[in-house]
């Protein structure tokens, strides 16, 4: 991922771009193909190495501007035909904007493979523990008996809409730039379409309906895709990363036998990734917001607000593939621990029986009045330091309506998972929500 926008292959990407427009232009009568040659000979000789990069950088320090560096270097190796028609007629954003489309065409790849592979690990985790039942919590309190491939599925329906908005965004981003100073390719006189088309045809990118220099959409959407699917990894994280504390313990993170959790504490086995994809989480949501602002845009071109993107885009983007890939390894991982799991749900004292006992109970006296009585005899549970199913069973209100075996029933944690099973093989079956 960091590959995709380091200066060497950005600037090795432009030079190919560059010698693409003067064909295309050639093709059309826009500028001599004997240039045009030239100038695609030039281009493809160059090793873009450090003593290039900055050739290319003295003359931008110079003049303080993006690409003037980089059109003297290419220049001084042109013949003097290629040289004056080098970078004709476009402007920096027509070929930063189409690198960037083709740069993040390969990143979506990228980050598409890990977030599949982050899939598969969560469906296999959906079936190994469809029947695994522990404690459903909310508030980060006990609240009713579920089972983990349940928990485990909410995260794959999750992760499945996120992997359709990537394929859905694709559309709207397989377009190019190319549309000189203002927007209206008024440099490419009366052939400007059919270059344009030609160009970005030979790269697999539509040309555009219009210029949309100043319309930073696409790339407002591509951030806050990434915050969406780096939100999933991260709430996925911070679950791990509670549920292996030492007094839940019911999941842990793989760890190597040469892992070390603290420097001065032996012992310790840290949620490393889990931490990780909440900070890298943090840095897409971040960038995320620059380029929100940079949706706003002064007249045609505004420089404030599309030169953050060199920043923001490859930040959030870089991030974001080491947050799926983290995340696909957390999960192929994943410790499951039923035992503890189960240890902590007894623990509770039969409380997450609450609401079994009281829709029964609804049943014979109304919901109102079993809600009070139930609230009631948990809350004496609870004082008194007994077992819910004991003060339950001594309650002669309760056994006035409710018979022996009724209240063991309810009392049952298998019994009382509601439909987790048959959700779960909704979600494996790929059955919409």
């Amino acid at each position: 991922m960091r590959a995709l926008f380091a200066d060497a292959p950005r600037t090795r990407r432009w030079l190919d771009l560059l010698g693409l427009l003067a064909e295309a232009q050639a093709e059309h009568g826009l500028i001599p193909a004997e240039a045009a040659r030239d100038i695609q000979a030039a281009c493809r000789s160059i090793d873009v190495d450090a003593d290039f990069l900055a050739e290319c950088r003295e003359r931008y320090e110079a003049t303080c501007h993006s690409t003037a560096g980089l059109i003297a270097a290419v220049a001084r190796r042109c013949s003097a035909s290629g040289a004056e028609w080098f970078y004709f007629g476009a402007t920096v954003q027509d070929i930063t904007d189409t690198w960037l489309m083709l740069t993040l065409r390969e990143a979506r790849g990228l980050l598409v493979a890990d977030l599949e592979r982050a899939m598969a690990a969560t469906a296999d985790l959906c079936r190994r523990h469809r029947d695994t039942v522990m404690a459903g919590r909310t508030h980060g309190q006990q609240g009713l008996p579920i089972t983990f491939g349940f928990k485990a599925a909410g995260w794959l329906a999750e992760l499945r809409r996120h992997r359709q908005r990537f394929e859905e965004a694709a559309r709207r981003m397989e377009v190019g730039q190319l549309c000189g100073g203002v927007g209206s390719l008024s440099a490419m006189g009366p052939e400007a379409l059919a270059v344009q088309r030609r160009f970005l045809g030979r790269l697999g990118l539509r040309e555009p309906d219009i210029s949309w220099t100043a319309s930073r959409d696409i790339l407002a959407e591509w951030a806050h895709l990434l915050v969406l699917s780096t939100g999933a990894a991260d709430r996925i994280g911070h679950e791990i990363y509670n549920l292996q504390r030492d007094e839940i313990g019911e999941l842990c993170e793989s760890a190597s036998t040469e892992g070390i959790g603290s420097i001065t504490m032996p012992h310790k086995r840290n949620p490393e990734m889990a931490e990780h994809l909440g900070t890298l989480a943090r840095v897409v949501r971040a960038n995320a917001g620059l380029l929100a602002e940079g949706l706003v845009h002064d007249h045609e071109r505004d420089g404030r607000s599309w030169k953050v993107e060199w920043h923001a885009v490859p930040e959030l983007t870089m991030a974001a593939g080491k947050a799926h890939s983290l995340l696909a390894s957390l999960l192929g991982g994943l410790e499951v621990r039923a035992d503890r799991m189960r240890a902590n749900m007894e623990a509770s004292s039969g409380l997450l029986f609450s609401e079994a006992l009281m829709i029964a109970l609804a049943h014979r006296v109304g919901k109102q009045t079993a809600h009070r009585a139930v609230q009631r005899l948990a809350a004496a549970a609870r004082r008194e330091g007994r077992p819910f199913a004991a003060a339950v069973a001594e309650d002669l209100d309760i056994r006035s309506h409710l018979k022996t075996q009724e209240i063991d029933r309810l009392f049952s944690i298998e019994a009382q998972t509601g439909h987790c099973r048959e959700l779960v093989d909704r979600v494996l079956k790929g059955s919409p929500p």
